[in-house]
């Protein structure tokens, strides 16, 4: 009783059932997002898929009951434009889905090849001004700090065609008719940004925060196509590149997209 020596009281729990509990929690958790995941997918694919195939039969069906639509230089432009964008649409979607796949299992290829960027981007502008037609105006631009500064960096060409192919997509998708939509690259002097602006729809406040998760689409564009990989698609092939994605957009006001990529 009138021992005054120091004392050391150990108190000890055995977490290992916790900790087992935790993990299996966890692992259920994950399995039920991949369940829903997978359910979304599925339901984005058949839909996504249903839509572009069903005006391909219709206006193939079109074409081969009326042989007057053959005659008739508008109609059959018309038709086959038609049948055109709905397997571009299709491939492009195809292709999303497996540069996703892809990246998620490591298996997304990275090959940087020196590239001149405003030949390309100026070539792709023009390819996707032909694609959306007189419905919209797409404008490129190309700024240096130097006059006679070498307009190349180190890129793989597959990935930013990716790249511009999904932003350029949705900038035309989410514009009203007669909408411009600009392209603007900017070499600094140790990278390069790649900007493209709309005055389109825009993305509300409460929604941007999940622009980079599969499937997700603002709740104001769920009227109009589209699956919500696009952007998933453009951060991971700008991450390969070791480069940066900001997105500044304003509802009723456009979006802005700005990529800043290393040039080497």
């Amino acid at each position: 009783d009138g021992d005054l020596s120091p004392k050391i009281f150990i108190n000890s729990r055995d977490i290992t059932e916790r900790k087992r509990l935790d993990e299996v929690r966890l692992a259920l958790e994950r399995e039920q997002e991949l369940r829903t995941l997978k359910t979304r997918f599925f339901s984005m694919v058949s839909h996504e898929f249903r839509t572009p195939l069903s005006t391909v039969l219709a206006a193939a069906q079109l074409l081969d009951s009326s042989p007057g639509a053959w005659a008739n230089p508008e109609k059959r432009d018309r038709n086959l434009r038609r049948i055109q964008d709905s397997v571009k649409n299709m491939v492009q979607l195809l292709d999303d889905i497996l540069t996703i796949n892809r990246a998620e299992t490591g298996k997304l290829e990275f090959n940087p090849q020196w590239l001149d960027l405003e030949k390309f981007c100026s070539h792709f502008v023009e390819e996707m001004q032909l694609s959306a037609g007189a419905r919209h105006t797409l404008n490129f631009a190309c700024h240096a700090q130097n006059n006679g500064q070498n307009t190349g960096a180190c890129v793989d060409e597959k990935l930013l065609r990716s790249i511009l192919a999904n932003l350029l997509s949705n900038a035309i998708k989410y514009s009203p008719a007669g909408g411009q939509i600009q392209c603007y690259l900017t070499f600094e002097k140790e990278s390069v940004q790649l900007m493209i602006c709309d005055r389109g729809l825009g993305i509300p406040t409460e929604d941007q925060k999940q622009l980079f998760e599969p499937f997700s689409r603002g709740k104001n564009v769920r009227h109009l196509p589209g699956t919500g990989l696009g952007l998933v698609v453009v951060k991971k092939c700008v991450n390969l590149h070791g480069g940066s994605i900001e997105i500044a957009s304003e509802v009723g006001r456009g979006t802005t997209v700005t990529i800043l990529l290393p040039k080497i």
